[in-house]
């Protein structure tokens, strides 16, 4: 009996996925589109300027740190929206994120600067397209405009089918890549654009292979289910507040004491003539009225010597002044004693972060999935608890490495997000942080995406700010770590390429110049 149970139910399933082989291209054919129920028709191709999207956004409080510079997430989430959108106007279809190439910030923008955001295709493919942003701000006090970020993002094109209602229709229709039309270049740096394109896509599938790092992965999360004891785990101190101790109880003989002593001291008050608050003294009027004239006196040379010491003082403080901005300018590292650390080694452990999120419908598209931007936000969050406990100082985000969306998310997973410091170096350290989703009705669970961010120490002043070593202690660690130097040479490479490019984008007048800072890479 059991043996028949098994083969009639094998039987069905080979037959259940047969159908779904031959109906899954047929049955998308026969929804209507809605871009064509509207009256359009489908193109082979499109010039470049239709995807063309400009976002202008003002930055807020909410959008920045404690220091009042706005965090690389929020800037991010723009760039994805704005992305996005550049995407569905050439596709005429819903679009979703596939991969970010590496993304440096050359300058922070604080509160109150306005963020102007460009996106537009630069090349499409059979389902996907390339889509670059660039990032520019203007701070309205001063009138200065500067570049600030330059990202490339490759979108896929999903199926403009209504979305289905039944499970079949879910099976056969969810989510299933449709083909886009062509990109026609006309002016000179679209065309250059379109060429810059095709090689980036040819070095990305080059590099499409990266190092398996699944075993830091399988460390962190041992580390969270506590499967693995985390040595180096500080337990926090028991610490007791004024405000939420009990005050001790007072006798009845005690308290009319202190009611008779506060009375005689009101009293003794009063007598005195010292008045309390909100009380005037009331003068009798004088009978008698005395005019007293006052001549104006010639200035001595008493004044004009206390005149000349006085600007002597103030150029004196003006010139300290100067002394000092010029010794903070030489300054290499920032020397503020909170911002020092006692120790110059820390384990890798140690910097362990973990944070979990629900995906909630403000945080995907009409799709159901999370934005891109979104994730880049609560990735940073992480990388960011991670360095605080490596490090006392303000800390800024430098460059995002590339990073690729293997699996989507949908409203209703829940994510987990784990970071660990994976390098440090003299005053910036490199964070490695990991994405994973569970689906609560199912209890699945799967790998979404990862990348490294890398993280720069500043103080009040921007000054650089030393920071402790990360020192390794496993091999999933140590393989981790080994790989910083070469990640670093070829952030620093991608760095220079992308200041050459603007500052020969701004000698034409295609982009705001480039203005460096005092921060280290």
């Amino acid at each position: 009996m059991r043996l028949f149970t098994s083969v009639y139910e094998l039987i069905r399933t080979l037959w259940v996925k047969f159908i779904f082989f031959i109906a899954e291209p047929i049955f998308p054919l026969l929804l209507p589109d809605p871009y064509t129920r509207a009256g359009n028709v489908r193109v082979e191709a499109k010039p470049a300027h239709e995807s063309r999207v400009t976002m202008t956004e003002i930055i807020s409080p909410h959008h920045c740190n404690v220091k009042g510079l706005c965090r690389a997430g929020s800037i991010m989430a723009w760039v994805d929206i704005a992305a996005g959108i550049a995407a569905k106007r050439h596709a005429s279809s819903p679009s979703v994120t596939r991969s970010i190439d590496d993304v440096a910030f050359l300058h922070p923008v604080k509160d109150g600067d306005i963020l102007t955001i460009q996106a537009s295709v630069n090349k499409s493919w059979r389902t996907s397209m390339e889509v670059g942003v660039k990032v520019e701000a203007y701070t309205p006090l001063t009138g200065e405009r500067f570049f600030v970020a330059h990202a490339y993002l490759t979108f896929v094109a999903l199926s403009p089918r209504p979305q289905p209602k039944t499970y079949l229709g879910i099976k056969w229709v969810e989510h299933r890549p449709t083909s886009v039309p062509g990109l026609t270049p006309n002016s000179d740096m679209e065309k250059k654009r379109y060429e810059m394109a095709e090689k980036r896509r040819q070095s990305r599938l080059k590099e499409k292979k990266k190092p398996d790092l699944q075993s830091i992965r399988d460390l962190m999360r041992d580390w969270s289910q506590g499967l693995r004891e985390h040595a180096h785990q500080h337990i926090a101190a028991i610490k007791s507040h004024p405000a939420f101790q009990p005050r001790p109880s007072i006798d009845e003989s005690t308290e009319k004491k202190q009611q008779q002593l506060y009375s005689s001291l009101s009293s003794n008050t009063a007598n005195s003539g010292v008045y309390s608050e909100g009380e005037q003294e009331e003068e009798e009027p004088s009978s008698e009225t005395t005019t007293i004239q006052i001549e104006p006196e010639e200035p001595s040379n008493t004044s004009i010597n206390t005149n000349k010491n006085e600007q002597s003082q103030q150029l004196t403080v003006q010139d300290d002044q100067q002394q000092k901005e010029k010794r903070k300018r030489r300054k290499r590292y920032s020397m503020d004693p909170v911002m020092q650390l006692p120790f110059l080694e820390a384990p890798m452990e140690t910097t362990f972060a973990e944070m979990v999120e629900l995906v909630m419908p403000q945080h995907a598209n009409t799709l159901n999935i999370t934005f891109g931007g979104v994730v880049i936000q609560w990735l940073e969050q992480c990388a960011l608890a991670s360095a605080n406990r490596l490090t006392r100082a303000y800390l800024l985000t430098a460059s995002i490495d590339s990073l690729s969306f293997v699996t989507p998310t949908h409203v209703g997973d829940v994510v987990t997000i784990r970071s660990i410091v994976s390098r440090a170096y003299s005053s910036s350290m490199e964070i490695y942080v990991s994405m994973e989703a569970e689906n609560l009705q199912t209890g699945e669970t799967h790998f979404t995406n990862d990348a490294f961010f890398t993280i720069v120490a500043i103080d009040k002043e921007h000054i650089p700010v030393r920071i402790p070593k990360a020192i390794p202690r496993t091999e999933a660690e140590m393989k981790l770590f080994e790989g910083g130097i070469q990640r670093r040479e070829k952030r620093l490479e991608q760095k220079v390429e992308l200041i050459d490019l603007v500052n020969s984008a701004s000698n034409q007048g295609l982009a705001a110049p480039y203005i460096s800072i005092p921060i280290s890479s």
